[in-house]
């Protein structure tokens, strides 16, 4: 059982996050950026350290954004005061134009939904004698109007080897959620309506829908 004191949520209310906006001279950028990796590879060993980020701003030329995250307030601070520290500032100084620092405490973190797996849908048709080239008509019909649809990464029209009149199309669709989507979508059945007469109705299963488990 989750408690209040394991959930994701607690845990993150306790990050102490430090946001330092450092503008450099011009010229500067390239050699800033590699002494910061070297810093920050030294800083990620500190067990308080929970990550770091350099960001380049995309408004202001030369700006840049250090965000680091810690266990606590606490523990940022003995590092802020620290001999290491003085150096990780001495070893920028001549890039650094000007900076400031925020900080702040994180009071809330949703973590990002888990990708779905991909799914893969099969349906079996069956083209009677009486009606050569149906399926494949049909196919390319719907297939046109799918063209960029949601989730939908491509489809395939498949020929039995043994018996010419029996197809299958396989779809092939990033997610469960956007699969069902498509499928419970008002216009599905009237999109798909041209393959409908030509499903193979003596299988056990005219539809096959399946997740993706493994892949070489």
């Amino acid at each position: 059982m989750t408690t209040a004191a394991t959930s994701p949520m607690a845990r993150t209310q306790s990050v102490f996050r430090v946001v330092v906006r450092l503008r450099v001279h011009p010229g500067k950028g390239q050699e800033f950026e590699t002494i910061w990796r070297e810093i920050a590879d030294s800083i990620s060993r500190n067990p308080a350290n929970l990550g770091q980020w350099l960001s380049r701003s995309a408004d202001e030329e030369c700006v840049y954004y250090i965000t680091s995250d810690w266990v606590s307030e606490k523990r940022f601070r003995e590092f802020e005061h620290s001999p290491e520290h003085a150096e990780n500032r001495r070893r920028m100084a001549h890039c650094k134009a000007e900076s400031s620092m925020t900080a702040m405490t994180v009071a809330c973190h949703v973590p990002p939904r888990p990708q779905s797996e991909r799914v893969r849908v099969m349906l079996h048709l069956f083209e009677p004698p009486g009606d050569p080239g149906a399926v494949e008509s049909g196919y390319h019909q719907i297939s046109r109007k799918l063209v960029g649809r949601p989730g939908l990464r491509g489809n395939e029209l498949l020929r039995s080897m043994d018996d010419p009149r029996r197809y299958t199309v396989l779809s092939d669709w990033a997610s469960r959620e956007e699969y069902i989507a498509w499928r419970d979508a008002p216009e599905h059945l009237a999109i798909t309506a041209p393959l409908r007469p030509y499903w193979a109705a003596d299988r056990d299963s005219t539809f096959g829908v399946y997740e993706v488990v493994a892949a070489y």
